[in-house]
């Protein structure tokens, strides 16, 4: 995903935030990407920088892949919610139970 200077995205870490974390950040924070002086302009090599929306304090540098739109991010959770909710159906099936020798 490319991912536009001064605009505002919730980050998501991907695999390769979530292997080599540089920065503190927790899924669902929002970020404001930053074009720093003397540093690459975002986008570069698939990265970016970020800083604090409201105090413009730098965080660091994360996967553009990481930085989601609030929508999407939105449309994300309602799957997972989703996912969770048709597995806990099935492990409160009786057909499940039954299927375990019997028992139910």
């Amino acid at each position: 995903m490319r991912v536009r200077n001064n605009a505002v995205y919730v980050y998501h870490a991907n695999l390769l935030d979530r292997c080599d974390a540089r920065t503190d950040l927790k899924s669902g924070d929002q970020v404001r990407v930053k074009n720093l002086y003397g540093c690459p302009p975002c986008n570069t090599m698939g990265h970016a920088h970020v800083v604090n929306v409201i105090t413009g304090e730098f965080i660091g540098l994360v996967h553009c892949n990481s930085l989601h739109t609030k929508a999407n991010y939105c449309e994300y959770l309602r799957r997972t919610i989703a996912r969770m909710e048709q597995v806990n159906e099935v492990k409160n099936s009786p057909v499940v139970w039954a299927s375990k020798g019997g028992q139910a």
